[in-house]
């Protein structure tokens, strides 16, 4: 493994957190932003501040606009306000901010910790999906642990109906200003496979389910499916996922 891909001493595990970053891209500066995300991360790992999974990072086209998003999973105790302190990653988070915009009531980044209740890492996804989803369900207060329950038997729904492709979607649940939210990541075997889903019976049936325990907020809907598409960088490969080194 390169030498900057090392972290600079044993890390415990326990201090582990995931951050699901969110940037809403200025119309136009999607590969500039590209260019500062290909630094990042080898740059946390250089500082000993993020574990051996390298993060995973997908461009996605939602109703207001292009984003990219960025899965990051901090190492150490106080990873966050390190990294701000560190005058090499402050000026790298300028750089992106730089690209970015709000919209509406959403920031230009939004940055929340979440946790993974299911599935394995999203980069471990098949190569050749024909389409990838990320969906954000804006939960109502008390309902974050039933539909984390539901979901399970939506996806089996779609996998009878040969919709999604081989693999463990993943759910990851955190907590925004707005309020507690899940997001969901799958892979669908079929371009039109969102489409064709609520002609089914079964995942029609659960999908209703899942929008009762949603709510608008901030002006965005209880859920929200966008297309997404994995950027792929060097070091994402040379780094064993999960890998602690």
């Amino acid at each position: 493994m390169p030498a900057h891909h090392r972290a600079p001493g044993p890390q415990d595990r326990s201090h582990e957190q995931k951050m699901l970053t969110t940037y809403l891209l200025k119309p136009g500066r999607d590969e500039a932003a590209r260019e500062v995300l290909a630094r990042h991360w080898p740059l946390l790992r250089r500082q000993g501040l993020v574990t051996g999974e390298p993060s995973w990072i997908a461009h996605g086209q939602g109703s207001d606009g292009p984003f990219i998003v960025e899965l990051v999973t901090w190492g150490v105790p106080g990873a966050v306000d390190r990294a701000y302190l560190d005058p090499e990653i402050n000026s790298l988070w300028q750089e992106m901010f730089a690209l970015t915009e709000s919209r509406g009531a959403r920031p230009p980044v939004d940055w929340p910790a979440v946790t993974r209740l299911t599935g394995g890492a999203a980069h471990d996804t098949p190569a050749g999906t024909p389409l990838q989803t990320l969906t954000t369900y804006q939960v109502r207060e008390g309902g974050t642990e039933r539909l984390a329950e539901l979901l399970p038997g939506y996806w089996d729904a779609l996998t009878r109906a040969g919709l999604l492709a081989p693999g463990a979607p993943a759910l990851y649940a955190g907590e925004n200003p707005h309020g507690p939210f899940l997001v969901e990541h799958l892979a669908w075997s079929d371009p039109h496979g969102p489409a064709k889903a609520s002609g089914e019976p079964a995942a029609g049936a659960l999908y209703a389910r899942a929008a009762e325990l949603a709510e608008e907020r901030g002006d965005r809907p209880g859920i929200e499916r966008c297309p997404v598409k994995p950027l792929h960088f060097g070091f994402m490969t040379e780094t064993v996922t999960g890998e602690d080194t």
